[in-house]
């Protein structure tokens, strides 16, 4: 993963250097016959405890909302770029007619401790300050306000949400017809694939399709191949089928009319908008979407929140503890669990993995950045530890990066082989190619190597890399080499290791291979070296390079242009006769592939001398020699040896000037 500085954005605006989920509490909120209600939230007893509010922002709620139709396709409602901010957006909600100055900490009223007294089993009435009637009638807005996004900020809280609701048909979702296998048979094409299309959020047999696999971080399916062939085969008998269940749902689930789970934050002011959209585009609209697949499968979220609400009134029936209410709801809700461990997971940074429904496994994260290519400044946040390296040419997706360097890169594991196997658990082709895939990487060989070597297409080696990677399971790196040099990296964390290994501190950098004893002993060195770039303690040392033209080269060219001047009918230009009459000192050309008439002219006269091939090959090095390229990556680019850039940057050494960076 690259990065130009460690501690702003990366990529498409949505990484940085120091992870921070603000995230205060999860809240699940439906709205059913009665009314809305706050039907569960998780901590417990959610704390307003960050020293950084936003104190300026006081109480400003807004909402966006989509401009699409409620009739169109899900994909439309979910990617429409048109937004709205109302001045108010619990205007659409029950709380219409409502003040501002209702929007107190105490929940407004002297009703507030009134209704905390009817409450024996843990006084769990308020939620953030607020009583959980009030908050759920502002986070429960109307079809008409609630499509797309839905944030909302009262002082330095921030409610954000994607709200879901039922459509006008009394269905959740689209449903798309199938065609018949006579039709398939016949070559007939339409606008409705079978099953719902690739469009769709999932297949007729509650397969998640690969866009949403995409969009939502969905790892597994919920049918089998063999089933999908028999939907095909028997569409008819499905469509029966689902008209059936359609029924029933709107029959069971007719007192819910949609359901908001509703992400609690509280940002630092001057990362409010960057905070706010990473937490929706990365976990909330994802998580809204797989609910809304099960919720649109069997009536999955009414039927958790049933579950609640019925331990909820058992509980305060008889006079159970708050503490023993919410430990029943988390071993009897799946939706309740699940929410509890995306919380916790989100709030260390690490990967969310849930499974909703039984059926469907959902994995969330919130990226962050794996290494970095610049020193964090005094007045950044430090992160000891992270990887420092310049070699970030794999890139994250796969229209990013070096397309040609990328498959010389390998992949580092974070993790033990044999922990990354386990978690490959389905059977499918793809798991079993990652698995294969996995077992046969070494951080010594390259993607092309590997390929060779195990039959894997180069090109699905790359995607299996990236999905590895983006799981934090690995990192890409320039293959491990005993001819490359290694350094103590600058942002080692020296807390992880009581005495550094002292052989890396005891002279200046060289190549690996001379602390290697012997032949033998080369594998277990560079398990050690591997071990030590793992976990950020040693670095590579890259070499860059500039051409730097000495006096006497520039004498030559000039008494060149003497002479010639002499003959010449048209006078140089102004800029290259200053140039010129600078004769006494060195000049360096910043960038040889777009070299001047007058830097040409001298570059010509530093290759005059040499063999006809290494002239031509200094020509094509020249662009990597502005300081801005390792000299290693050459010989990769250029598809030339090793050997051959080295024997050009020895003939050429006048003209050159080295620096090692990392």
């Amino acid at each position: 993963m690259s990065s130009t500085h460690p501690h702003y954005f990366h990529s498409n605006n949505l990484t940085t250097l120091t992870p921070n989920s603000c995230l205060l509490a999860v809240l699940l909120v439906v709205r059913s016959s009665s009314g809305p209600t706050l039907t569960f939230h998780y901590p417990p007893r959610p704390r307003l405890n960050s020293p950084l509010s936003r104190s300026t922002r006081s109480i400003s709620p807004t909402s966006s909302s989509s401009s699409s139709s409620s009739g169109e396709d899900d994909d439309a409602d979910e990617n429409s770029g048109t937004t709205t901010t109302a001045a108010a957006a619990p205007a659409a909600s029950d709380t219409e007619s409502r003040s501002r100055g209702y929007l107190s900490r105490r929940g407004g009223g002297d009703d507030g401790e009134k209704e905390k007294a009817k409450k024996k089993h843990g006084g769990n009435d308020t939620v953030l300050g607020f009583r959980s009637g009030f908050l759920a009638g502002l986070l429960a807005p109307k079809t008409a306000a609630a499509k797309g996004r839905f944030e909302m900020s009262v002082d330095d809280v921030v409610f954000l949400g994607s709200p879901v609701h039922v459509r006008p048909d009394g269905l959740w979702r689209k449903r798309k017809k199938r065609r018949r296998k006579s039709e398939l048979e016949e070559g007939e094409e339409g606008d409705e694939d079978v099953g719902g299309g690739g469009r769709d959020l999932v297949n007729g047999d509650g397969n998640v399709e690969p866009e949403e696999r995409d969009a939502s971080s969905s790892v597994v399916e919920a049918e089998s191949e063999t089933n999908r062939t028999a939907t095909v085969e028997d569409g008819d008998a499905d469509d029966e089928r689902d008209e059936d269940c359609d029924a029933s749902l709107k029959d069971r689930e007719g007192a819910m009319s949609m359901f908001n789970v509703v992400f609690v934050l509280n940002p630092p002011e001057l990362e409010y908008h960057f905070r706010t959209a990473e937490m929706f585009d990365y976990v909330v609209k994802r998580f809204s979407r797989a609910l809304k697949y099960e919720q649109a499968k069997d009536g999955y979220v009414w039927r958790e929140a049933e579950k609640i609400s019925r331990l909820k009134e058992r509980a305060a029936h008889e006079d159970t503890s708050f503490g023993d209410l919410w430990r029943q709801i988390l071993d009897q809700s799946n939706l309740a669990y699940a929410i509890s461990r995306i919380y916790s997971d989100i709030c260390q940074n690490k990967i969310a993995h849930v499974i909703l429904n039984n059926s469907l496994g959902l994995s969330l994260q919130i990226p962050i950045v794996s290494e970095i290519a610049v020193l964090p400044s005094i007045t950044d946040p430090q992160m000891p530890g992270l990887p420092l390296t310049t070699a970030n040419s794999f890139g994250d997706e796969e229209n990013e990066g070096d397309t040609i360097l990328a498959k010389h890169f390998t992949l580092l594991f974070l993790e033990e082989v044999d922990v990354i196997l386990k978690d490959i658990t389905e059977t499918t082709d793809i798991s079993a190619s990652l698995a294969h895939f996995v077992k046969s990487v070494k951080p010594t060989q390259s993607f092309v190597q590997i390929s060779t070597q195990c039959g894997i297409p180069l090109h699905e080696i790359q995607i299996l890399a990236r999905h590895l990677v983006h799981w934090r399971k690995a990192r890409a790196i320039p293959p491990i080499h005993q001819r490359n040099t290694y350094i103590v990296s600058p942002n080692a964390d020296m807390k992880r290791l009581t005495t550094l290994i002292p052989f890396l501190l005891s002279s200046k950098p060289k190549p690996f291979a001379t602390f290697i004893p012997s032949k033998d002993h080369r594998g277990t060195y560079l398990e050690l070296l591997a071990w030590l770039i793992r976990y950020g303690l040693v670095t590579e040392l890259r070499n860059f390079a500039w051409v730097k033209i000495p006096r006497h080269i520039k004498l030559a060219v000039h008494r060149e242009r003497l002479q010639k001047l002499r003959d010449a009918i048209t006078p140089p230009e102004d800029e290259e006769l200053q140039q010129d009459e600078r004769l006494d000192e060195d000049a360096f050309i910043l960038e040889p592939s777009k070299a001047s008439g007058i830097e040409s002219a001298w570059l010509e006269m530093v290759t005059r001398k040499h063999p006809p091939d290494v002239k031509a090959l200094f020509e094509r090095m020249l662009k990597y020699l502005n300081g801005q390229h390792a000299l290693e990556k050459i010989a990769v680019r250029e598809g030339i040896s090793r050997k051959e850039v080295r024997r050009v940057l020895v003939a050429l050494n006048e003209v050159l000037v080295y620096a090692r960076h990392w």
